[in-house]
């Protein structure tokens, strides 16, 4: 042991440890993927058998080192290579490590993983025992030349293959449980095991290619991903420090985007233009997929996330828009705002809307009404329900629910009324307000057909489907009154009418005018239009 008194023997000792677990670590890459294949209790097994086989056949090897150096006399010779026992061995050694490298990018590349079957447990984990002795044999033969090339002391070697190993043993959890988290280092160390594999059939054809070009390669390559991952964990921690409904509203909407990117799939489309009531006529052109997540299915899904943010003062019917009945007011007087109003429910309050007694849908206000029922005592039966302009919208949607009316009454600090909010207003926040008659589109233009509003005047008709119906000197102005006047009465909802090449189906109808018509170009005319 006197050899480890001199100071050189301890510098060349650990530069050979460095060196040796650095010749280690495409073995530890290796054995990493390999484990995969195995079940989560096999795999620890499998790299501590792994990291122990190669420690033994590298102690064989520097057993019988002497013999070591006869593997490089040529066995086979002609005239492209020489072929020596060592270049044999790398070359099916590099050859295996090239085919396996291959085989495991594809699976990665298109994701296919790896199914352990109870029948064959035992086999596959021999089955990856002896793939990691195989190439352990090789890295192996090519470490422990290297270290005998550097140190002729059997000892140090010895003593840096042992240390290196153990180290090995040590980090390699570590080392392994990082490239199984990161897909992108999984990718990178495949990569690396194929550069290695290319080299080692490289130098078993006899080319010489410097080893620093590779260790240069590998080491950009690990200095690149390494900068990935921190930029990966700063934009970790930045998202972490993100509210959670924010979090998971990016999150949500990037799946979405993702979906929409992927799908290839052949799409049925039908364009749906929509005619503004404006002066230009502007156009609204959509394309419907009906494969695929639509624009709106979209924007309902950010609704729902964002519905818990979203201020009470956003939702509410202000307290100037509420239309309430004032309980000192005579029935006449009463049951005129109740037939002038379109809402279902109506506050009932004493003088002014602070002073709220009740909440009664109108139908049963006019029944008491007209059964000259006591309004006041009626009203009592419908307690209101007030809360505060701080509570939260998820709170509001449990009160609805079990509101007797589904209307609930907000005042503020001062107890003062500010508004009215109805399930209809957090729906309409979700999905969006409904279309009434001042909105409606004028024309929906289809494929086959077009969906107008029976206001629509029949200049507008010509001018933007090249619709002609009547003569000039026709004193009709709208599609509606056009009808009328050809039938001399109102037609009924689903009721067909014919003129000229085009049929109208009526779709909605009052007493008093046609509110929506169906035209349909007959097809036997389809060349005329």
């Amino acid at each position: 042991m006197h050899v480890f008194l001199d100071p050189s023997a301890w510098a060349g000792l650990f530069v050979l440890i460095f060196l040796e677990t650095v010749l280690s670590i495409d073995n530890i890459i290796f054995i990493a993927i390999l484990s995969k294949q195995l079940p989560h209790y096999q795999r620890n097994r499998a790299r501590y058998t792994g990291l122990i086989l190669a420690l033994l056949m590298r102690f064989g090897l520097l057993i019988i080192a002497s013999s070591l150096v006869n593997l490089t006399k040529p066995i086979i010779t002609n005239k492209f290579f020489t072929f020596s026992t060592k270049e044999i061995i790398l070359l099916i050694g590099g050859s295996f490590l090239f085919f396996k490298t291959m085989f495991e990018l594809y699976n990665h590349i298109t994701n296919i993983t790896y199914q352990s079957h109870k029948k064959n447990k035992q086999s596959s984990f021999w089955y990856v025992v002896i793939q990691i002795v195989i190439l352990d044999a090789i890295f192996s033969l090519d470490s422990v030349m290297t270290a005998i090339g550097m140190m002729h002391n059997i000892v140090i070697i010895i003593s840096a293959v042992t240390i290196s190993t153990i180290i090995m043993i040590f980090i390699s959890e570590v080392f392994i449980n990082f490239i199984n988290s990161q897909k992108t280092a999984i990718i990178l160390c495949l990569s690396l095991l194929l550069m290695i594999s290319i080299n080692l059939i490289i130098e078993s054809l006899g080319f010489c290619f410097p080893k620093e070009y590779l260790y240069i390669s590998i080491g950009f390559a690990l200095f690149v991903e390494i900068m990935n991952q921190i930029r990966i964990r700063n934009i970790i921690l930045k998202k972490s420090n993100q509210p959670l409904r924010t979090t998971i509203l990016y999150s949500v909407k990037k799946i979405i985007q993702q979906n929409l990117d992927n799908r290839t799939n052949t799409v049925k489309k039908s364009e749906i233009s929509y005619v503004t009531n404006k002066s230009n006529h502007n156009y609204l052109n959509n394309i419907i997929s009906t494969n695929t997540i639509q624009k709106e299915e979209v924007n309902i899904i950010n609704n729902v996330l964002k519905i818990g943010d979203t201020s009470i003062n956003n939702i509410m019917i202000h307290k100037d828009k509420i239309v309430w009945i004032d309980i000192t007011n005579n029935y006449k007087q009463i049951k005129k705002i109740i037939l002038n109003t379109s809402y279902n429910i109506l506050p009932v309050c004493y003088k002014q809307l602070n002073e709220i007694i009740g909440v009664v849908p109108k139908y049963k206000l006019l029944h008491a009404i007209n059964t000259h029922q006591d309004i006041h005592n009626f009203v009592m039966q419908y307690p209101p329900i007030i809360i505060p302009n701080t509570t939260s919208t998820i709170n509001i949607l449990n009160l609805l629910r079990y509101s007797e009316n589904n209307v609930i009454m907000i005042n503020n600090d001062l107890g003062l009324i500010q508004g009215m909010i109805k399930y209809t207003d957090i729906f309409n926040i979700i999905i969006g307000k409904f279309l009434n008659s001042k909105k409606m589109p004028k024309i929906i233009i289809n494929n086959n057909n077009w969906i107008v509003q029976g206001s629509i005047s029949l200049n507008d008709l010509k001018k933007l489907l090249n619709i002609r119906i009547i003569k000039p000197n026709n004193h009709c102005y709208s599609i509606s009154d056009f009808l009328l006047n050809k039938y001399k009465k109102i037609s009924r909802n689903g009721q067909i009418l014919h003129h000229g090449s085009y049929s109208f189906f009526i779709l909605q109808s009052s007493l008093y005018k046609i509110h929506l018509v169906k035209i349909i170009k007959n097809k036997k005319n389809n060349h005329d239009k």
